[in-house]
């Protein structure tokens, strides 16, 4: 599960590219603006950034060029009907990864952020352990001993997250922040439903309470299995 922010003034291109990574399970935050996507890009975790060329208040470049200034470490593709070789130029060196023209194949820019978020190392594996517990990120599958779980995909996408940070704590709000769209009315109470409604269901198939909750610290996948 990766949360992607996408910043794309036309609607009708952003309402493709949302249709089409939300097919694959990822998060979408879409902005149209240089400020107010900077503005989200200090208050969330992305994944990966893809960002327009031309907005009505800037640009993609200068947008890139900012987040990467402030320490951004996170992949960013340009996604943009600029296609001369010197404006490829002008983004590579602004700090993008990747270069995509419009009209885009959606197929072909699903390949494209799948080979950037291949990157980072935890991204990489596509069966995730822990215990018994095994998550397939390509197959959406869960099972232990064997044994399948039916997960809801927020429940999937929660245990996603926590099997990617073995031992590491997360509070009812940063899941909120990593796993739903910001522009949603949803609360950490959400999380807190759906999290007792994905510990049952581990427990039932395992017998075993591997997703822990600790007061004041958060959920986590124990890392001593």
């Amino acid at each position: 599960m990766a949360k992607i922010l996408v910043v794309e003034d036309d609607l009708s291109v952003a309402q493709l590219i949302q249709f089409t990574l939300e097919s694959e399970r990822y998060v979408i935050d879409h902005y149209t603006t240089c400020a107010d996507a900077m503005h989200s890009l200090k208050v969330s975790d992305y994944d990966i950034l893809i960002l327009d060329w031309s907005l009505p208040d800037g640009t993609g470049i200068e947008l890139c060029k900012q987040y990467r200034t402030l320490g951004g470490n996170k992949p960013i593709l340009m996604l943009t009907a600029r296609e001369s070789s010197r404006d490829k130029v002008t983004g590579l060196t602004a700090g993008a990864d990747d270069y995509v023209v419009k009209p885009f194949d959606p197929d072909e820019l699903v390949a494209r952020i799948k080979a950037l978020l291949r990157r980072p190392p935890v991204l990489s594996q596509s069966i995730l352990k822990a215990g018994g517990l095994e998550l397939d990120t390509t197959s959406f599958a869960v099972n232990t001993g064997g044994h399948a779980i039916q997960l809801l995909p927020k429940e999937f996408a929660i245990l996603q997250l926590l099997m990617e940070n073995p031992g590491k704590y997360f509070t009812a709000d940063s899941i909120l922040a990593r796993v739903w769209r910001s522009d949603l009315p949803v609360s950490s109470d959400s999380v807190r439903t759906h999290v007792k409604t994905l510990r049952k269901k581990l427990s039932d198939a395992s017998g075993d309470s591997i997703l822990e909750n600790s007061r004041g610290l958060g959920y986590r996948i124990r890392s001593e299995q």
